[in-house]
């Protein structure tokens, strides 16, 4: 019983000093970030994110490393920070600074329409969408049930359609809810982190080159391959950019979100 408390007390010392430890690396990080002496500051942030990652603090790393000039690092940090949370808007209206600033044109290929729900959904997560989706559609059963009970006219236009109004609404939450999991989840995307990283035609050294991406380029993994098996054989990706071109590039090259 002894040596289980002692256990216990331990992992309990070890977990605090552990949240601690990275408090104090952020704290210290935002010192540095204060006195401009960004290069400190991502150690500093970096080094927090071993005891555990948040928005805020993928943003505040992302800050850190566009004033160092490292753009394909501050953008992978502010996709990462809207990843954990979409309703960072500090990071998306940096992230859109940041590629607008490098003439990185994120919405090529999608219509001013797609571009316009895409990102109205994606200021909220999966969950919260599914969460107002499962409350209008209580609310819709309620108004069902208030036409369905209602002896007056007016009460009953009012249920029956508020229950149509209600069940819309439920049904586009859902499908955002959906479209935020995949995107979150299912789909794989990655950065660009060699300015002018070549995609070739196929996945081998020497192929023909299809278009070159700069540094901080958003790209879609579709297929992943090795061209042998040795252990230090390099790793392809088949990507897709914003505007449907398609071409293989390094794995070297890219850094998942």
């Amino acid at each position: 019983m002894k040596h289980r408390l002692i256990i216990l007390f331990t992992i309990l010392i070890a977990a605090v000093t552990s949240q601690a430890s990275g408090i104090d690396y952020i704290a210290q990080g935002n010192t540095a970030f204060e006195q401009k002496q960004f290069k400190k500051a991502t150690q500093m942030y970096e080094r927090a994110l071993r005891d555990g990652e948040s928005s805020l603090l993928r943003y505040n790393l992302g800050n850190a490393y566009y004033r160092l000039g490292d753009r394909a690092h501050a953008v992978l940090n502010y996709e990462r920070a809207l990843k954990l949370d979409p309703g960072n808007d500090d990071a998306r209206f940096n992230l859109k600074f940041v590629n607008e600033k490098s003439k990185i044109n994120e919405t090529s290929g999608t219509n001013y329409f797609t571009t316009l729900i895409s990102g109205w959904v994606g200021h909220l997560s999966s969950n919260t969408w599914a969460m107002i989706s499962l409350a209008m559609f209580v609310l819709m059963l309620a108004a069902i049930a208030c036409y369905r009970i209602a002896t007056g006219v007016a009460l009953q236009k009012t249920g029956f359609f508020g229950a149509i109004v209600l069940g819309i609404i439920a049904l586009l939450a859902m499908a955002s809810a959906i479209y935020m999991y995949r995107h979150t989840t299912k789909a794989h995307y990655a950065i660009v982190m060699t300015d002018k990283a070549p995609a070739n035609k196929s996945p081998r050294d020497g192929e023909k080159e299809e278009f070159k991406l700069p540094s901080g380029t958003k790209v879609e993994i579709i297929d992943s391959i090795s061209n042998d098996k040795s252990a230090n054989a390099a790793m392809w990706y088949m990507i897709e950019t914003t505007s449907n071109k398609t071409g293989w590039m390094k794995k070297a090259d890219l850094e998942k979100i």
